[in-house]
């Protein structure tokens, strides 16, 4: 009898599953046993080919190559950089004492497509069997031992078909698109990059931004009245909700009615209500806890939950849209519980009756389980040592997953609802109270939901008196408070990621990539400073120029629908990418019926948007672009690096107002950072050599150059620009 050979995405499962399955011997890039042979893959080692790798002459980019479409059997390629894991695998494969393969990977559409793609490519002939590990504990892997699924069976066969599709549909959308996009729309030194999810992406954090610059703020006016008796009521419209006066006139003339007249209790209900804990936390939830209550960013928390799941083995697979957990959870619940029984959890678990333990069908539910359960921290018996040396930031995501799981086996939150409403000279005033009867649940997640409630529930803690109806009221006094409409707010961490849930804008697994790519140095179209998004002026014009339909909200939910019909059989994948071509055709003719001139199109030295000073050569436009500032008349003059630093635009607009500026990180000769004031004392025009060797004409800026906190000292240095 032969060994099995076991391949993991990455080589921290695949060396936790060694130690499992007594794989003990080191190999170069593999675990040998008595009966198991381990490997891994290094994430993605299998890609897809740039156009130019299946024709030379695609380097250059023209309308009339477009739609460029591959076949996948030509079109898949070993990666740069990986091409040795890459042999060591195929090797393992083709080793004549290996009776089958185990595939390990990542379990999920994404990560089941690398390690298909790595078996075609290595030429695997070998009977496969699927692991789908939730969590890299030795409990986590030898239940998923236990339980292998047959790599044959229909669902998986439907997941490689939509993985495929979705694959080829996002490289055929974005090789193409990106470059008819570019050349319709922009100059020849502008690259517009197309993503069917970042730019509907863009779009929504453009168009915010453009509500924000284009809000008009206008005065409106509310009314509350105070009663003898000691509470307080508001006034409502006939849509129950808060009523604003748009004319202060109408509110003093309302105030007098109301402050001569008596209030007669028109409803006085009491209403006992009960709330359930929230649902567990996938990953979007998560980031937008995490943003909400520390200011991460959505891929902070990806990889601090990432890091907890791999290399910390506290909590089980991160990537999860999942909000609920499956039976076979339940059945060890109790274990992942009691993991985590020790300092600020222990007291909280104490009062968890677990023999009395239900599986509540809110939270337990393996039809509304993904790939993965929702996220709960595993059963490990070294949880403790292991969490106390956790940083900050991993025992705050630590915190909420833990404490949101021992919040659901707490009673519900009840409370008596209190309202009344008042007719006061024919207007409706509305009292909210609440009765707390029993903190049940938020006495776990009470610190978490302080911050929120405290505000929105700052008028229901009133305390009101037993009333009945037809009872009267006196009316102690009336404010009328003035106040301005606000603007919508700036998307944040927590927001964004609420933004792309609800319009099915990537996946937990994808949603901080595609921030992430909107933000590169590269395109920059949008930029996080202190935790909220904003479209770059790129960002802004760019998204002006996409058609309609190609930033459509609905555009990401249309196409994981159709992903869908593929995965079910419903449609072939054929037909799916035959119906993005036919698109593709089609976007093609309307972008080249509707040309732009070329003042219009995006690009270097067309946005006036981009202009930060005048040239001190020439006299004209000094414009920022992608690769520093430069003159907008080819004069010659261009900053972009000064003593190892990348100059900022305000850096730059500060030196052409001839303004002292200050630049920080500057590399001495001796490889020391340090800061400096600089300012401009004139230029002078020179020449200077290219790396290729050719001479280029140029100017020297000549600066006075002094330090903080010491005193002005001038110098000869020079800078050539």
């Amino acid at each position: 009898m032969g060994k099995v050979l076991i391949v993991a995405e990455k080589p921290a499962a695949g060396k936790d599953i060694a130690k499992v399955v007594g794989a003990t011997m080191s190999g170069e890039g593999y675990m040998e046993g008595d009966n198991y042979v381990v490997t891994w893959a290094i994430g993605h080692l299998i890609g897809l080919k740039q156009p130019e790798e299946h024709d030379e002459s695609l380097k250059n980019w023209a309308l009339d190559t477009l739609p460029m479409v591959f076949s996948l059997d030509d079109s898949l390629k070993v990666l740069d950089g990986v091409r040795g894991q890459f042999n060591v695998v195929k090797k393992l494969i083709h080793r004549s004492d290996i009776d089958y393969l185990i595939n390990a990977g990542d379990a999920g559409r994404e990560g089941y497509l690398i390690q298909e793609w790595l078996y075609r490519m290595a030429g695997c002939k070998l009977d496969k069997k699927v692991l789908w590990a939730s969590s890299l504990t030795t409990a986590g892997i030898k239940s998923a031992l236990a339980n292998l699924h047959d790599n044959d069976e229909p669902e998986f066969k439907g997941i490689l078909r939509e993985a495929e599709a979705r694959a080829e549909g996002d490289y055929f959308l974005g090789m193409n698109y990106s470059r008819l996009l570019t050349l319709t729309r922009a100059t020849e030194k502008q690259v517009l990059s197309y993503g069917r999810c970042q730019t509907p992406l863009l779009r929504i954090i453009a168009k915010r931004d453009h509500d924000i610059e284009v809000f008009k703020p206008e005065p409106y006016w509310t009314m509350d009245v105070v009663y003898s008796k000691g509470f307080k009521g508001s006034l409502i419209g006939e849509d129950g909700k808060a009523f604003k006066f748009d004319n202060e006139e109408k509110a003093a003339e309302m105030m007098k009615a109301v402050s001569s007249s008596e209030g007669i209790v028109k409803k006085y209900e009491v209403s006992e209500k009960h709330e359930k804990a929230p649902l567990l936390y996938n990953l979007a939830k998560l980031q937008q806890q995490m943003g909400k209550l520390y200011g991460y960013s959505p891929d902070k928390t990806l990889q601090i939950a990432q890091s907890l799941y791999e290399s910390k083995k506290l909590l089980s697979y991160p990537r999860t849209d999942s909000q609920c957990l499956s039976m076979d959870v339940y059945d060890e619940i109790s274990e992942h519980i009691m993991s985590f029984n020790f300092g600020k959890f222990k007291d909280l678990i104490s009062k968890i009756d677990f023999s009395a333990i239900k599986a509540d069908k809110s939270y337990f539910n393996d039809l509304k389980v993904t790939d993965h359960h929702a996220l709960i921290p595993t059963i490990n018996e070294s949880a403790e040592s292991i969490y106390n040396e956790l940083s900050q930031d991993e025992k705050n995501v630590m915190d909420t997953i833990v404490l949101s799981l021992i919040a659901i086996f707490y009673p519900e939150y009840k409370y008596d609802a209190t309202t009344i409403l008042v007719d006061i000279a024919g207007n409706t005033f509305k009292s909210s109270g609440t009765t707390i009867k029993d903190l049940g649940y938020k006495r776990v997640l009470k610190a978490d939901k302080e911050k929120k409630e405290k505000k929105d529930d700052e008028d229901a803690l009133q305390i009101l008196p037993q009333l009945s109806e037809g009872d009267s009221l006196k009316v102690d006094s009336v404010d009328v408070k003035d106040k301005m409409t606000t603007p919508p707010k700036k998307y944040t961490d927590e927001t964004i990621i609420k933004a792309m849930e609800k319009y099915g804008i990537g996946t937990s697994a994808t949603r901080a990539e595609i921030l992430k790519k909107l933000q590169l140095e590269s395109r920059k179209f949008v930029e996080r400073k202190d935790g909220k998004y904003s479209a770059t002026a790129l960002g802004k014009e760019y998204i002006a120029v996409v058609p309609k339909r190609l930033k459509a909200l609905e555009l990401t939910q249309n196409f994981e629908a159709e992903l869908s019909k593929v995965n079910e059989g419903e449609i072939t994948k054929k037909e799916f990418l035959d119906r993005l071509i036919s698109e593709f055709e089609q976007d093609k003719e309307d972008l080249l019926s509707n040309p732009l001139a070329d003042e219009q199109k995006i690009g270097f030295g067309n946005s006036k948007k981009l202009v930060i000073g005048k040239c001190p050569k020439c006299g004209s436009d000094v414009i920022s672009g992608k690769f520093g500032a430069r003159c907008k008349n080819d004069c010659g003059m261009n900053v972009s690096h000064y003593f190892g630093d990348t100059l900022s635009d305000t850096c730059v607009r500060g030196l052409l107002a001839g303004e002292k500026i200050l630049v920080k990180g500057l590399i001495s000769k001796n490889s020391k950072k340090y800061d400096a004031y600089f300012k401009p004392k004139g230029i002078k025009e020179t020449q200077y050599k290219k790396k290729d060797g050719t001479v280029v004409n140029g100017f020297s800026w000549d600066f006075e150059m002094s330090f903080p906190e010491k005193k002005k000292k001038k110098t000869g240095h020079k800078s050539k620009t």
